[in-house]
């Protein structure tokens, strides 16, 4: 229960990071409002509807719940400039430093003790590859994109070292929203496929996952709030077996329209309380 409930989570998390119909810098990626500087989180879990703090950093869930134990720093274009990880002991456990050419243009990405990641991009501005080097130089993996005509990216191919492991095909429709994406193997059989529906706002409001033989998985649908947050999110999972879970959000907005404070509860369950701190440029 406790991987099927971080697995809701996370859906609902990376919804919200993906829709990039219009959004141009970090801070619209990420739906924060004003000239944000910096973001401080801090997720919580809930026990006998309390706020508590998450007690060990061993457990698998909790481990990856404290990737919401960050702080991202912004520069005034609105671009992240650095994002740290802490332990819920507030221990730094990870850091990564983001370094820009002209325009905001993402060249680098540096993470503390490890890997570093390298962009590159066409004469447009458009993202056309990455690659991500050991700290030895050694190259670990890269990604390539293709786009059409209006900047989307219509094939995203995956390499670890210099093999291709697999690959995204997207479809848009006349608004640019990506309507679907198959997941390919490297010899380009099909592994999974998704279908998208979007509301007004271009923001994903059903999604339909399916299998290499076209059966149905599971289907997500989504409600948001005049924030552009997501308030619920109705899972019905079909194979392997028929599950049904309903995510749900409240908010605590500050001055700038920007979330302070979020609860998630599954099946009306409070789980996780995740608060934030902001700091805002003058």
């Amino acid at each position: 229960m406790k991987y099927i409930t971080f697995l809701l989570v996370a859906i609902a998390t990376s919804v919200s990071a993906q829709n990039m119909h219009y959004p141009t810098t970090d801070l619209q990626l990420s739906n924060l409002k004003g000239k944000v500087k910096s973001l401080r989180a801090i997720p919580y879990t809930v026990a006998n509807g309390k706020k508590a703090a998450i007690e060990t950093d061993l457990d698998t869930v909790a481990k990856i719940a404290n990737l919401d134990n960050l702080q991202k720093d912004y520069n005034p274009e609105g671009y992240t400039t650095q994002t740290r990880f802490f332990l819920q002991n507030g221990e730094l456990y990870g850091r990564m430093e983001n370094h820009y050419i002209h325009e905001g243009k993402q060249l680098i990405v540096s993470r503390y003790n490890s890997d570093k990641t390298m962009y590159a991009y066409s004469p447009e501005g458009y993202l056309t590859k990455e690659a991500t080097y050991s700290p030895g130089g050694f190259l670990k993996s890269h990604y390539n994109y293709q786009r059409d005509e209006n900047g989307n990216v219509t094939q995203e191919d995956t390499y670890r070292m210099n093999s291709l492991e697999g690959s995204i095909v997207y479809a848009y429709d006349k608004k640019g929203d990506a309507i679907e994406k198959k997941y390919l193997a490297n010899d380009g059989s099909l592994l999974q496929a998704e279908k998208n529906k979007y509301n007004k706002q271009h923001l994903v409001a059903q999604t339909r996952n399916y299998n290499s033989k076209n059966d149905l998985l599971s289907t997500v649908k989504r409600k948001y709030n005049e924030n552009n947050d997501c308030i619920s999110l109705e899972a019905h999972i079909k194979i392997p077996k028929k599950e049904k879970n309903i995510v749900t959000y409240s908010y605590v907005y500050d001055a700038h329209g920007n979330w302070t404070s979020k609860t998630t509860y599954i099946n009306g369950t409070p789980l996780q309380i995740i608060e934030r701190t902001l700091e805002y440029y003058e």
